[in-house]
């Protein structure tokens, strides 16, 4: 957009309300706004008219607000950079609680503006009416409650204003997270022509006339800079160590995986690589340790224990691996965290070193600056992670004897999560949801290819939004998601069927249905079956069959393998001319533990020959 025409779209501006939105949305803009979300509205009306006139900024329409602020979560994960929510006033405020949860417990910018009542129709039973301010809590980085336009504010407040969200939003990173920016309007809402004072644009003239935001970011520290303090801390802290291991949980920043993966190629040390760390590829991380959950099985045949972790991230989706750190940490063991969330990751209370780390460079940047980085030093591979590899390619090895290599066995759980895994193509988003697939995917899936993007919610590790987190960064990054959900997961976000079919880019929906909640046999409510059944499982009975047809999608139901890859090649082949599948693999719950139990008992078996050959060699 020309200088010109900005300055034309501030100039044009039908009245006061038209005139503040528009600033501040362009101010978002200029700053890197990831995408906007509009759920409709009338008291809303003046925001939605000023995204809609935003260039180069993606956009979509929700119906539902919780699913819209999962879809702004999406987009702030998938480029660093926040997405922004518009609601009208009332309940559909409240509906952006539960992204804000997750988004502050992972450190995600988000700008969440609603609508507001004046200050007149507060208290005196006002259609539409409710106590707005402060409705996010703790878990609002920052909140603020705008006037209602008019001619006794002046401009450059409201410049600065959106500029100070933008900043709150995103830095530094260990604060960053959700703000709320609660915005009364007045009438008229509807872009009605009124007269205002085009004299005062003469105070923002240098913004009008230019492309630059109001307030200019300040330079950060780069990946480079930010992984050498890492690096450096962790081999002082680790100087005197036999048995050092890198932890990578959970990683939300695209900053803070480039960081991560600098870190795990310097090192060199074993790596144990949460699915949703960003490693699990040989090409960026050859040293990542792919099935760490099934190793420490039987702690016996499993590698030696550390006697220093450092950990990047939040704990693994592993309560396995979590459980084994901790009782590596009992037995003395020294810690050290590198996070750049508000949160340590430390339920042991056990770290004598923590890294906060400030990175909040965005998708692309990170990526390239980390591609351009030559790994000055390449570490001689130590005894611990020798060891290591051995015990990941063994288990590996039996999971393609098991999972790969019959093509015409009916679907299990892991074989869907390691077949997924494996075909998914470089540029898409791969999101797991909570419960069993992002487990399933941990456990067994192999080395993925490069550029291919994970996607989880750990923060608070909800079941909302899953499918509307995968339209947000399909959206934002203009590549294809697919998303592997449990039949619960995917009812609790069936709204988003609506975003994913009408984002514009393709979706492939993958459902595991094994009718309820499959977790929970494998927790000790098992044990307890008046408990389990139905009260924990919650079966629903649903016809995906029909919600595809609702929304026009491709719907299939592959029975065994060779089928479901078919499925696949075929929904992702849909998918770059932006068309959206839904692919329903049913299982049996009681089948799925026993398959997993039979699995896990070879995997053991094999470890302890492994283990036995290696005692077997050693002079």
């Amino acid at each position: 957009m020309s200088a010109a025409r900005k300055s034309a779209g501030a100039a044009d501006a039908p009245n006061w309300n038209a005139l503040w939105a528009h600033l501040a949305c362009e101010e978002w803009r200029r700053r890197g706004l990831s995408l906007a979300v509009v759920c409709p509205g009338s008291r809303s009306a003046p925001l939605a008219s000023a995204v809609a006139a935003l260039r180069g900024v993606p956009t979509l329409i929700a119906h539902d607000e919780r699913g819209g602020a999962f879809a702004a979560l999406g987009a702030a994960r998938a480029t660093g950079r926040a997405a922004l929510i518009v609601t009208t006033s009332g309940t559909a405020v409240a509906n952006l609680l539960p992204a804000a949860v997750e988004a502050s417990k992972t450190g995600t910018p988000l700008l969440l503006v609603t609508a507001d009542r004046p200050p007149e129709l507060h208290g005196c039973g006002a259609n539409q009416c409710i106590r707005q301010q402060g409705i996010f809590g703790s878990f609002a980085s920052w909140a603020i409650d705008m006037p209602c336009a008019g001619p006794d504010v002046q401009l450059s407040w409201v410049l600065a204003t959106a500029g100070e969200a933008w900043d709150r939003a995103h830095a530094p990173s260990h604060t960053a997270g959700p703000v709320h920016i609660n915005w009364a309007f007045r009438e008229p809402l509807a872009p009605i022509v009124e007269a205002w004072d085009r004299a005062s644009l003469g105070e923002i003239d240098r913004w009008t006339g230019g492309s630059a935001p109001w307030r200019e970011p300040i330079a950060q520290e780069s990946v480079e800079v930010v992984s050498a303090k890492v690096i450096g801390g962790a081999r002082v802290f680790a100087a005197k160590a036999q048995q050092p291991i890198l932890c990578v949980g959970p990683l939300y920043s695209p900053g803070m995986r480039a960081v991560a993966q600098r870190v795990a190629a310097t090192l060199g040390w074993p790596v144990l690589a949460d699915i949703g760390s960003g490693l699990r590829n040989s090409r960026s991380c050859p040293s990542a340790i792919r099935h760490a959950d099934l190793i420490v099985l039987d702690p016996v045949a499993a590698p030696q224990a550390p006697d220093a972790v450092v950990r990047i991230g939040s704990l693994h989706s592993s309560r396995r691996v979590n459980e084994w750190v901790s009782a590596a940490l009992g037995q003395g063991a020294r810690l050290m965290l590198v996070r750049s969330t508000a949160e340590p990751a430390d339920p042991d209370r056990a770290a004598g070193t923590e890294v906060v780390v400030d990175v909040r460079a965005d998708l692309p940047h990170a990526v390239r600056e980390c591609a351009a980085m030559p790994v000055r030093e390449v570490p001689s591979p130590q005894a611990n992670a020798a060891a290591w590899i051995a015990a990941d390619d063994a288990v590996d090895t039996l999971l393609r004897e098991e999972l790969d290599a019959d093509l015409g066995a009916v679907l299990d759980e892991p074989s869907v999560a390691r077949i997924l895994t494996e075909v998914a193509p470089p540029g898409c988003t791969l999101l797991l949801g909570n419960s069993m697939p992002v487990r399933d995917a941990d456990m067994h899936a192999p080395s993925m290819a490069e550029g291919v993007h994970i996607a989880v919610s750990r923060g608070a590790s909800g079941i909302d939004g899953m499918l509307a987190t995968a339209v947000g960064h399909a959206k934002a990054t203009g590549e294809p998601a697919i998303a592997l959900l449990g039949d619960l997961t995917l009812l609790h976000d069936l709204s988003s069927l609506a975003l994913a079919s009408s984002c514009g880019v393709g979706v492939v929906i993958v459902v595991v249905n094994n009718d309820g909640g499959g977790i929970f046999h494998f927790l000790p409510l098992q044990k307890h079956p008046a408990l389990l059944e139905p009260w924990s499982t919650a079966p629903q009975g649903a016809d995906f069959a029909a919600a595809a047809r609702i929304f026009g999608m491709s719907f299939t139901q592959p029975q065994r393998r060779a089928d479901l890859r078919g499925a696949l090649a075929s929904a992702i082949a849909q998918a770059r001319d932006g068309c959206c599948s839904l692919i329903e693999v049913r299982t049996d719950r009681a089948d799925n533990l026993a398959f997993h139990r039979t699995l896990q008992a070879k995997v053991i078996a094999r470890l302890q020959a492994c283990a036995e050959r290696t005692r077997g060699a050693q002079p």
